[in-house]
């Protein structure tokens, strides 16, 4: 079994009604960086707080993904 921790970009703007500029400028990161963090599914807890300040999210937290895979 394995379990992967990541923030799905893609939730979070289809949530939002979003795109990834719009993102971007919110937070104040280049959409390439916001990219990389959809594709490798890899982030530093000061990007997802920024991403969390951004979007009015009290709870960095709430925009985590968790995947179990029994394999």
């Amino acid at each position: 079994m394995s379990v992967e921790i990541y923030v799905d970009i893609e939730k979070i703007l289809k949530s939002r009604g979003m795109t990834m500029t719009q993102l971007a400028d919110r937070t104040g990161l280049h959409k390439q960086a916001l990219s990389r963090i959809k594709v490798e599914r890899a982030i530093t807890f000061k990007t997802l707080n920024r991403i969390a300040n951004a979007l009015g999210e009290e709870d960095p937290m709430s925009l985590i993904s968790v995947e179990v895979r029994v394999k």
